[in-house]
């Protein structure tokens, strides 16, 4: 484990289905698009949702906590619902660094890496 593994881990603690970018069934998202939650859905599954929407910050990560300026994604988690988060609320975030973005999907921990202060 490492400083930045520590980090993630406690950012992510108590949520489940932790994903980046855009989700089926956010209002949010579909809002992006001036789309109802319905037409978002059919068109994320359809692959017809461009999630282009990261944006330069120095907000603090909302995983990490890094204060370290960069890209700010798009992310999802489930807050409740069953041991799988099955019938739980989700939550749409825009603070997630691009980081976060590779270590979740690749396991990839960043060469640099700075807590927040």
């Amino acid at each position: 484990m490492s400083a930045y593994t520590d980090a993630v881990a406690a950012g992510l603690h108590n949520m489940k289905g932790v994903s980046s970018g855009e989700c089926p069934g956010c209002e949010r998202c579909a809002e992006r698009h001036d789309m109802t939650p319905e037409e978002h859905t059919e068109a994320w599954h359809a692959g017809k949702v461009d999630d282009a929407e990261e944006s330069f910050s120095w907000c603090r990560c909302g995983i990490c906590g890094t204060t370290l300026g960069g890209n700010r994604c798009t992310w999802h988690w489930i807050n409740g619902g069953d041991e799988h988060g099955k019938g739980g609320e989700i939550v749409h975030e825009d603070d997630m660094c691009t980081d976060c973005v590779f270590y979740l999907a690749y396991g990839t921990e960043p060469e640099q890496w700075r807590a927040s202060a």
